[in-house]
């Protein structure tokens, strides 16, 4: 099982905005403490505090290539031949 930083990525996209934790907080209406505790994965995130991560800091780019990297594209495409060739096998 893969692991993902999301701390990091939050943390990534805040500091490519140039922002400090306590103005990121305020953009998104939390505290300053909030955001350390998720930049260290302390708190886990869900979808749509990302997206709104990803438009505060104008990174929706560094968020979606982060979560549809390469590693995860290439893991999804092994798996296909696995369901293709599995499925042929019923019928053959």
């Amino acid at each position: 099982m893969v692991e993902f930083d999301f701390g990091k990525l939050v943390k990534v996209c805040r500091k490519k905005a140039g922002l400090s934790q306590e103005a990121f907080a305020d953009m998104l209406h939390t505290t300053q403490s909030t955001i350390s505790r998720i930049e260290k994965n302390l708190i886990a995130v869900e979808a749509r505090f990302l997206i709104k991560v990803g438009k505060v800091t104008n990174s929706e780019d560094v968020i979606i290539s982060s979560l549809f990297s390469m590693d995860a594209i290439m893991q999804a495409a092994q798996l296909v031949p696995t369901f293709i060739f599995g499925g042929l096998k019923i019928w053959i």
